[in-house]
């Protein structure tokens, strides 16, 4: 019960921005760990790109399921009832619809740290989709910082130039971010009202039901082969960044207006990007890292153009 007070608290400005910093550095990581898994890096591959989300999200879910069943029970029995038809929509978009794109692209080339990149483009779709939808003011100042971001983001995505035969696969990976924008958006009426941890972990149960006939066919036999390695990288996707990572985020929507969240997805490269660095350095047979100095100027450039979107004018008393 004790997480169900913090997450319920007003948060404090400083609380908002560790809380933030901690979960995008966690997501960074994700990339990481699912291009581990599917075997990028000329790692063997320990799932396909459907098992990875299968075995993930049944962690997820038993882990989520196990939780409220022991202590909110009731609770999540009647926000169910209060929103079930909105938990259905958003139970498929965040987790079935949002992680085969992204697992079918990164299986097939993309690699961490571009996929990270496509990420940024959620605040252009949360931005638009919160004004049109939940009345969300289309800002100057969000406007600017927006156009900074994208401009950091274009310096990132063409520091080495064309990725031929990438071009189909960045699509798909495009897809998961305007899955998790529309999640987000959905989710933001009920979160203003509801228990953040609730929503979120009842949408996991629910998502756990949807892909639960798919595991003898997709991820049993590879769960009983997973080396120590692969249960790692799989834990961490399951618990971190899932369980505390997805209650997170809902607790940050219940806080923020839906687009100033969303522009906090362009601390995801350069996270990634100086993870992936420092994992290749401390395993470099396991991980392999190459980006240029373009790259960094262009994370530098996209943090700034982060601080100016979601930077707040004190009002004087």
């Amino acid at each position: 019960m004790r997480m169900v007070e913090v997450l319920k608290n007003s948060p404090t400005r400083i609380t908002l921005f560790l809380a933030t910093f901690s979960l995008f550095f966690v997501w960074g990581n994700s990339f990481i760990a699912i291009g581990f898994l599917l075997g990028n890096d000329g790692n063997p591959a320990r799932f396909d790109w459907v098992g990875l989300m299968v075995a993930r999200f049944l962690v997820a879910a038993f882990v989520a399921g196990s939780y409220l069943v022991c202590f909110l029970l009731q609770e999540s029995i009647a926000l169910f009832r209060r929103h079930k038809g909105r938990l259905a929509i958003c139970a498929t978009l965040n987790v079935p619809a949002y992680n085969l794109a992204l697992n079918y692209a990164q299986q097939n080339g993309v690699p961490a740290h571009i996929a990270s990149l496509t990420t940024t483009l959620a605040p252009l779709f949360i931005m638009f989709l919160a004004a049109i939808f939940l009345g969300e003011q289309l800002t100057k100042r969000r406007l600017i910082g927006f156009t900074i971001a994208a401009a950091g983001m274009t310096l990132i995505a063409n520091s080495k130039g064309s990725f031929s035969g990438y071009s189909l696969m960045v699509g798909i990976t495009v897809l998961a971010p305007l899955c998790w924008s529309i999640y987000s958006v959905l989710s933001k009426p009920a979160l203003e009202k509801e228990s953040a941890i609730v929503w979120t972990y009842l949408g996991l149960v629910i998502s756990g039901l949807y892909i639960l006939p798919l595991a003898p066919f997709f991820a049993w036999g590879d769960l009983v082969a997973l080396d120590t390695k692969g249960w790692f990288a799989l834990l961490y996707l399951s618990i971190p960044c899932t369980v505390v990572g997805f209650a997170i985020w809902s607790w940050l929507l219940r806080h923020l207006p839906a687009s100033s969240v969303g522009f906090t997805v362009f601390l995801n490269p350069p996270l990634t990007s100086i993870s992936k660095f420092v994992l290749a350095l401390i395993f470099p047979a396991t991980f392999m890292f190459s980006i240029s100095g373009w790259e960094w100027i262009g994370a530098v450039i996209t943090l700034i153009g982060l601080s100016v979107a979601i930077h707040q004018k004190r009002v004087k008393k």
